[in-house]
């Protein structure tokens, strides 16, 4: 797969869904090890492992973007 552009990743399906599956492992990590980065007022949930609903934001969007893009990066390299 050729991405020369990012507006070429935004297309690629495949792509997409690298670093979306990084971001969800990372979050159920996070949710696994009890963690969360301190003094969020927004960003990423997930729920408990149990299906039950969590108000503990674990990291925030700029974390995300990084773990998204990073996977996406390596599924390229």
């Amino acid at each position: 797969m050729e991405i020369k552009k990012i507006e070429d990743a935004l297309l690629a399906d495949e792509l997409l869904e690298v670093g979306r599956k990084a971001i969800e492992d990372t979050l159920i990590e996070f949710r696994d090890g009890r963690l969360s980065e301190p003094f969020r007022g927004n960003g990423l949930v997930i729920r408990e492992k149990d299906g039950k609903d969590s108000s503990i934001i674990r990291f925030g969007l700029e974390t995300a973007l990084r773990i998204g893009i990073k996977a996406m990066l390596q599924k390229l390299s």
